[in-house]
């Protein structure tokens, strides 16, 4: 019997349970259930810990800790999935460049930047001038220009500006609306911000760059096919 004149056996079930689901929520790639389930998980091992009898406080304390920490992240979640619940332009981030990335990665990086919209004929970068945004193209046409010649085009799904965000350098190309563009802009100094502090996004943030840069060689080696076949006009 134990201290509280329950059977030994009774008063091990809450620790074997909790100890499962957090073995279980090792498992989980989904982050929101993860940290759940470690809340249940470690509720649980507290009441085994009381029904254990002893001096159990520090294991006590220490996960009344953890739950607070977990409870904040499931808050922090949460709110970010309600953001993205009431974005219009959801869909339009959900392909190209952000097409891998989870509701909670979209969610913060949406928090990081503005909506802008462009014209034709108007310039988001110029070559050689520096870059105070990456944008990501929603919907729309742009054509990138390198001294002086068209090198490619571009639609929904493509950044601008990623090169100077990795390197710090100036524009290397110019690029010019052809036809209207609804943009999600990323302030550079806040997202190197947001990548030194979160190495979620951060992780985000590379392979977003690492698809683009390859899928734009891709429509490079398309695009000066094309030109070759067909002459200098674009």
């Amino acid at each position: 019997m134990g201290d509280f004149g329950i059977p030994w056996l009774w008063a091990d079930v809450p620790g074997h349970v909790s100890y499962l689901l957090i073995a279980i929520s090792y498992w989980l790639t989904n982050i929101l259930w993860l940290r759940v389930m470690a809340v249940i998980g470690l509720a649980l091992e507290i009441l085994y810990f009381r029904m254990s009898g002893g001096a159990m406080h520090t294991g006590i304390g220490w996960d009344v800790v953890f739950i607070a920490i977990n409870l904040f992240q499931i808050y922090r979640l949460i709110a970010d999935h309600r953001r993205l619940r009431h974005l219009h332009e959801l869909h339009l981030l959900t392909q190209g460049a952000f097409c891998g990335l989870s509701r909670t990665q979209l969610a913060r990086l949406v928090a990081a930047g503005t909506w802008r919209t462009f014209e034709p004929g108007d310039q988001i970068t110029r070559e050689g001038e520096p870059v105070s945004e990456m944008l990501l193209i929603c919907d729309g046409l742009v054509v990138v220009e390198a001294q002086g010649q068209a090198v490619a085009r571009l639609h929904g799904g493509s950044l601008v500006g990623e090169l100077a965000f990795v390197s710090g350098n100036p524009a290397s190309a110019t690029v010019t609306v052809e036809q209207p563009v609804r943009a999600l802009a990323l302030d550079m100094e806040k997202l190197r911000k947001l990548v030194g502090s979160d190495d979620f996004v951060a992780g985000a943030i590379d392979n977003i760059v690492g698809r683009d840069l390859a899928a734009k060689l891709m429509e490079g080696t398309k695009f000066n096919s094309a030109r070759a076949a067909n002459g200098p006009q674009l």
